[in-house]
């Protein structure tokens, strides 16, 4: 979910007219995406515990492993 954001916020920068409000998006996203994501892995590994951490071990944050 998260790369797709990201995605769409580099997208939304190449295809703005304006490159201000473009890169003004991205930074956005990015104080909200470096925010909340510390937070939601502390509350998942408070609900889940180890099988979070297993998760978490095997799966990258925004771009998938590819083994």
């Amino acid at each position: 979910m998260y790369s797709a954001f990201w995605l769409w916020a580099i997208a939304q920068t190449l295809l703005l007219p304006n490159w201000i409000a473009g890169f003004a998006g991205i930074a956005g996203f990015g104080i909200l995406f470096f925010g909340r994501v510390a937070r939601e892995e502390r509350m998942m590994l408070q609900t889940f515990g180890d099988s979070y951490r297993e998760y978490m071990a095997r799966t990258g944050r925004v771009f998938p492993r590819i083994l």
